[in-house]
């Protein structure tokens, strides 16, 4: 079969809760290694569905792997993982818009950030039957179709009212903006206030938050222009200079910028002909 990269937008009643669905089907040869993917962190909680083979990830190069329920809610990542997936291979991800995650579960995202927790366990009991569900399908909006059906329920029951944090999660997600003072007083409180909504709606604080974005953008502009160099990507990006760059690339994943592309061009979906 062909492999399948389908993203799309939620339809009109989810927007505000969801930001797009993702869904990828691979399937390699038997006997081949799958390689493994370099998943650097992006600005954003998530639904995860494996619907096929699990899904291992090691936090470092020769660190153990863990596996990955079939349905995982997954926190804000501020490092880079080494993800590897089986042969046959499909994921449907959710991705939420800032706060939405914590709206819709009231789990305080600090407590899952760079970590997953079994979705099942969390959901009411209707949820497990729609992972089911999904399992036995394969278009992608077929799926989409079954899980926004299960989503928008939930979304009308009571929850949490969307927050001043939220509101400067999607500001920063935009890119340079004003300093996160001027932010916070356009909502009315004090950076202290802003940083512990911020952490508990997002997992991270404020600045992070924004460097997480725009790292996400950096490394997404160089997997269009991979012969473009670094320093122009980074203006781009949103970055002053090139120290600014080589410091992320050193927080967020251990690696040089070189480093990174090489093993980013190894990653499963570039054996494909894709890359993100």
């Amino acid at each position: 079969m062909s492999p399948v990269f389908h993203f799309a937008p939620p339809s009109p009643p989810l927007r505000g809760w969801v930001r797009q669905h993702q869904v990828i089907r691979l399937r390699f040869a038997a006997g081949l290694t799958v390689p493994v993917k370099p998943y650097w962190p992006r600005p954003a909680a998530a639904l995860a569905f494996y619907l096929r083979d699990a899904e291992e990830v090691a936090f470092a190069p020769g660190s153990p792997q863990r596996r990955k329920p079939r349905a995982a809610l997954i926190g804000q990542p501020t490092v880079a993982t080494l993800r590897q997936g089986g042969l046959d291979f499909s994921v449907y991800q959710i991705e939420f818009e800032p706060g939405a995650l914590y709206r819709l579960t009231g789990l305080p995202l600090d407590s899952l950030t760079d970590e997953w927790v079994d979705a099942e366990g969390v959901f009411p009991a209707s949820f497990r039957a729609l992972v089911e569900r999904l399992a036995q399908h394969e278009d992608p909006g077929e799926l989409i179709a079954h899980a926004e059906a299960w989503l928008l329920p939930q979304l009308l029951a009571p929850r949490k009212p969307l927050a001043a944090a939220d509101l400067v999660a999607r500001q920063l997600l935009l890119g340079d903006g004003p300093g996160l003072d001027a932010l916070a007083r356009t909502h009315g409180l004090d950076v202290r206030q802003l940083r512990r909504q911020f952490a508990a709606r997002t997992g991270v604080n404020p600045r992070l938050f924004g460097r997480v974005a725009r790292f996400d953008r950096l490394v997404r502009l160089a997997n269009l222009a991979p012969a473009a160099r670094w320093l122009d990507l980074a203006l781009d990006a949103g970055y002053h200079d090139h120290q600014h760059l080589a410091r992320d690339f050193r927080d967020f994943t251990g690696m040089s910028p070189s480093a990174f592309r090489a093993l980013e061009l190894q990653a499963p979906e570039r054996h494909f002909g894709f890359q993100e």
